[in-house]
């Protein structure tokens, strides 16, 4: 009966770890593209040293978590990085957690713009709507929304990645014009690092699920090792069919688009989702990043991140994808080789 307990915990733990980084930039493509594809081959190693990062930064993180019984965002910092470097840290994830958030409401909006021929508007502010609703129900919202979508997300990933690959036309000449440079390691880790910016806020503030090191252990890789596997299969998928997908806002959606109505209008759904999780789980991340630190209400909090971002969004998602990320990536690379290392010092301390 323990075991099953356990189990429960690290499969909904993977979950909500896979739902953070499985959100519009990643379902869609867009941030493969940006990442990945443009090195070729060598792209395929990036993705795979990016879910090795993620996986390991997870670990480490809850294992973190689990040891110094931390429950919140702020003590992880100050744990790790001390009172001052960490209350700057802090700063510079709070704002990329807004960036995340109003990039998928931005996400939401050239969807509704590319599948269903709808104002930009209309899908960001029908998403802010529906990541307010979930905000209503605290983590327990969260946790639930992850447990139940994730799985969908990770089958419908797979199919039409795999579907992709096998039906592709013109796989030889579609990779050899892609570039190959030696940037690809740092263009993984850069990747990996800004997803973790705001996946530690999240991981750190379930200490409900996460109660001892197995669980922390085996939820961080297994969530990690999703993203790998699905992340390499884009890839693969993305690379042989650039001339469909190299200057499309959704890259994989526009797949789904060039092989059946059926196919891009169930993919659509599959990445309004993907896009919901992540955004609900952001919007979540910075109403407690912000009531811990003004003099606010939740309620009050959640009012005005919902309207800044659908305002934000109007930037647009690839623009913030390009730049946004990178950027913040660049300043999550610290963060993400100080938290591994400090894990890593677990594996020496006794339970």
């Amino acid at each position: 009966m323990k075991t099953d307990r356990s189990l429960s915990k690290i499969i909904k733990t993977a979950c909500v770890f896979a739902g953070l980084i499985f959100g519009a930039g990643f379902a869609s493509g867009q941030e493969h593209l940006t990442f990945f594809l443009r090195y070729g081959q060598m792209g395929i190693w990036g993705i795979l040293l990016a879910g090795l990062v993620i996986a390991l930064c997870g670990w480490a993180v809850l294992s973190i978590c689990v040891h110094e019984k931390i429950t919140d965002y702020k003590g992880f910092m100050r744990a790790v990085f001390g009172r001052k470097l960490g209350g700057v840290l802090d700063v510079v994830t709070g704002l990329f957690i807004f960036v995340i958030f109003a990039a998928m409401l931005a996400g939401a909006g050239a969807l509704g713009q590319q599948a269903l021929n709808l104002p930009f508007s209309a899908g960001a502010f029908v998403l802010a709507a529906l990541s307010f609703g979930i905000l209503m129900f605290d983590v327990r919202g969260i946790v639930e929304i992850n447990t139940i979508i994730t799985p969908i997300l990770v089958a419908g990933a797979l199919f039409l990645g795999v579907y992709a690959i096998i039906n592709a036309t013109e796989p030889t000449a579609t990779v050899q014009t892609a570039q190959n440079t030696g940037l690809w390691g740092l263009s993984a880790v850069t990747y990996a690092s800004y997803n973790m910016l705001t996946a530690v806020a999240v991981l750190s503030a379930i200490p409900t699920i996460v109660t001892n090191r197995k669980i922390a252990r085996w939820g961080g890789l297994l969530g990690g090792g999703l993203i790998a596997i699905i992340g390499v299969i884009f890839v693969v998928a993305l690379l042989l069919n650039l001339p469909i997908v190299q200057n499309a806002e959704l890259p994989m959606l526009a797949l789904g688009q060039s092989y059946s109505p059926v196919i891009a209008y169930g993919y659509t759904v599959l990445l309004f989702l993907a896009i919901f999780t992540t955004a609900a789980t952001n919007a979540f991340a910075l109403t407690n990043w912000l009531a811990s630190r003004t003099k606010f209400t939740k309620m009050q909090i959640k009012i005005v991140i919902s309207a800044l971002g659908v305002t934000a969004a109007h930037l647009g998602f690839s623009t913030m994808v390009s730049y946004g990320y990178t950027t913040f990536g660049f300043l999550g690379i610290f963060v993400v080789v100080a938290v591994i290392l400090r894990g890593a010092k677990l594996l020496f301390v006794k339970k």
